[in-house]
């Protein structure tokens, strides 16, 4: 699920602009200059997945005679995409996250009537929580690629040396910090952190719900009541006092020099920080680096929430054969499919029963993963809104001038609320 995308400005530019122009431009019902016998997928992933992805998809043209061509877009897959869309030459299938943003513009198909028709597919052997991410009204849009909560890891070295106990998943706020300050040592670019502060909306969204808090309303109208609601606050000060005040993360000027969290922790310079599965593959292939993983820590109230990252697999409602693009998005997300991107340690499989036969829920790391799948009780928030990347930049703006010193948190969220409120209610 490694992936570049454009900023959330260009996103709204060309969501107001490329989309609104394909949902009434008359290429946008049929794809140009395209044989209806090769299928065209469209993923962020560069080229380094290639061998999994012509794995996946062996057999599939003696099946069905259909070649497929595959383009991988690391770079400004969005803005790549949303242009495609927009001049009706997208992929047949292509790899999607924002689902009210082309939702509400007619870019995604709703796949209900195919899961349900004649060539069905079972969706019950799913995580109901990462399937349910792309599902808008009635419709499902999109089915899942890969998935995965953010948990915490940990250098085990580290640790060691300072002797302290390795945490645990009944860790709380108060504990997880003791531990960062104990970690942290040193100075300059030889300084060791304990923690790695994220400065963005979206992983901050678990600490956030812990706490109680929300950025919008469960309708997603309304920010005014939510974002800058005393539990979002408490959430987010506590969250940034982390850098600002305890000093257990580094600065964002400081991680110029020492670089970014996955640089640090392999140099032993970072004791712990929380990210999705994805820097797996990297840190089992570096030697000597002895690593664990463990949930989020609890408030100490004890209560805890896990953000959900996931890849969505979706059909352009612009394919010229939607009964063949429909069978490759199956062949795309069928057991197989799970098992080999399940087997690279680029992701985690979204189907229970490949995630049993590949033995994940024993294994001490990756297990940790799936331990949080009872702590996903939040999706989200932006699927409750058409606006939420215009939403997101507004708060990742009052977020990042907390973090720069230029407001209190709770200035900058009172602030921001109403301009949100604004772009919800527009």
């Amino acid at each position: 699920m490694s992936r570049i995308r454009l900023t959330r400005r260009d996103f709204l530019k060309l969501s107001g602009t490329a989309l609104a122009a394909a949902a009434v431009s008359p290429h946008f019902s049929r794809l140009l200059a395209q044989d209806a016998k090769t299928l065209r997928v469209g993923m962020w992933d560069g080229i380094e997945v290639e061998p999994q992805v012509l794995e996946i998809l062996e057999g599939f043209k003696d099946q069905f005679g259909a070649d497929v061509e595959n383009e991988f877009n690391p770079d400004s897959y969005d803005t790549k995409l949303l242009a495609g869309l927009a001049a009706g030459n997208a992929p047949d299938v292509f790899l999607w996250w924002n689902y009210p943003a082309l939702v509400s513009r007619n870019g995604l198909e709703d796949i209900t009537p195919y899961i349900n028709g004649s060539s069905p597919k079972d969706m019950s052997d799913y995580y109901e929580q990462v399937v349910n991410v792309a599902r808008i009204g009635d419709g499902l849009y999109g089915i899942p690629k890969d998935w995965t909560p953010r948990a915490v890891y940990y250098n085990k070295k580290l640790f060691d040396d300072a002797g302290i106990d390795y945490p645990t998943n009944d860790w709380t706020w108060d504990e997880f910090l003791e531990m960062a300050k104990a970690l942290t040592k040193g100075e300059g670019v030889d300084k060791q952190y304990g923690w790695f502060c994220a400065n963005g909306y979206y992983p901050l969204q678990g600490f956030v719900w812990s706490n109680g808090g929300d950025f919008i309303s469960p309708d997603g109208t309304v920010a005014t009541g939510y974002l800058d609601s005393p539990e979002t606050i408490e959430a987010l000060d506590w969250y940034i006092s982390l850098q600002t005040k305890y000093g257990v993360a580094p600065t964002a000027a400081e991680s110029t020099t020492v670089g970014n969290e996955t640089t640090m922790f392999i140099n032993g310079k970072l004791a712990m920080f929380d990210t999705g599965i994805w820097p797996l593959s990297q840190f089992l292939n570096t030697p000597d680096l002895e690593i664990g993983t463990v949930l989020t820590p609890k408030t100490n109230d004890g209560n805890r929430a896990c953000v959900l990252h996931q890849a969505d697999w979706c059909m352009n409602p612009a394919a010229p054969d939607k009964d063949l693009a429909w069978e490759l998005l199956k062949w795309m997300t069928s057991p197989k499919a799970a098992a080999v991107w399940g087997r690279s340690g680029f992701s985690l499989p979204a189907i229970k029963s490949v995630t049993e036969e590949l033995g994940l829920l024993e294994d001490p790391i990756r297990k940790t993963y799936y331990e949080a799948v009872e702590f996903i009780t939040v999706l989200p928030w932006f699927i409750r809104t058409n606006k939420g990347s215009e939403v997101g930049t507004e708060i990742d703006l009052a977020i990042q001038s907390a973090f720069l010193g230029e407001a209190t948190i709770e200035d900058a969220l009172k602030a921001a609320a109403p301009v949100v409120d604004s772009i919800l209610q527009s």
